[in-house]
């Protein structure tokens, strides 16, 4: 085998492996006040996971632990995070992990204040909400990619009214307010080692709405959570390293052949 095609096969085995993480999705399914909405966004976000090469556990509420997953996708829009939720999450992310949070537009205010309230406690900076119902909104890198999109269509959004210490995911083109913003690992004065991502729209998520500007933005939020958070920095994957090895033997031989 060449020497560049081994490597080809070490980078490729790198790129496929890097998001690879167990997932969990809450999705409040049995108090749900739409039924269908949150079916659809349950399937399409757990085969979108699966595609990218996640391990997913769906359940109906927030488990008491934790542990043993490195993101967690909470997508119920009208059920408020309590303390014990709160409590739950701030662990999950000081401990490294990567959680994404829906919201809604003004309808879901329980939702959207429960969320305003996490992030605040978690050093992301004292958001304001506007229930913009907002439609039209620019997507910023890096959510633009590797799935192209520039913009997305919101069917009925709530908006942040700014970014505290995070990004935007979308926002108007003047960047005054936008439905989702990301506190990626280091953002979080009390969370380091975290990173939290969040929506103020389900629509998105449903694979049936602007197409396919909202399914490009939902695989990109998902590349970037898998980044963030698996695996951690610095530790190379068994396979990368084996392949490595293999291309420097491989190396090695060549050098010997040319030196005879």
């Amino acid at each position: 085998m060449k020497l560049n095609a081994i490597f080809a096969i070490a980078a490729l085995a790198a790129v496929s492996t890097a998001q690879a993480g167990p997932v969990l999705i809450v999705n409040g399914i049995s108090t749900t006040s739409e039924v269908g909405t949150t079916t659809a966004v349950t399937n399409n976000l757990q085969a979108l996971h699966v595609a990218a090469g996640n391990t997913v556990t769906v359940v109906d509420a927030l488990p008491a632990s934790l542990g043993g997953y490195s993101q967690v996708w909470d997508i119920r829009f009208n059920t408020g995070l309590d303390a014990g939720a709160a409590a739950n999450y701030t662990g999950f992310l000081q401990a490294g992990g990567g959680l994404f949070l829906m919201g809604e537009n003004d309808g879901f205010m329980t939702r959207n204040n429960s969320i305003l309230s996490l992030i605040s406690g978690l050093g992301g900076g004292s958001l304001g909400f506007n229930g913009c119902f907002d439609g039209f909104e620019k997507v910023h890198a890096p959510f633009t990619g590797p799935n192209p999109v520039a913009n997305v269509n919101y069917a009925a959004s709530g908006c942040f009214t700014n970014k505290g210490s995070g990004q935007w995911i979308t926002s108007r083109t003047d960047e005054s307010m936008g439905a989702g913003l990301a506190f990626g690992v280091g953002a979080l004065t009390n969370a380091v080692a975290g990173a939290l991502t969040t929506i103020l729209d389900v629509n998105f998520m449903m694979n049936q709405f602007d197409l396919p500007n909202s399914q490009q933005l939902t695989k990109n939020l998902i590349g970037y959570v898998g980044e963030q958070v698996d695996p951690p920095a610095g530790v190379p994957e068994p396979a990368m390293l084996a392949l490595v090895g293999i291309a420097g033997l491989c190396a090695g031989v060549g050098r010997k052949r040319k030196a005879a």
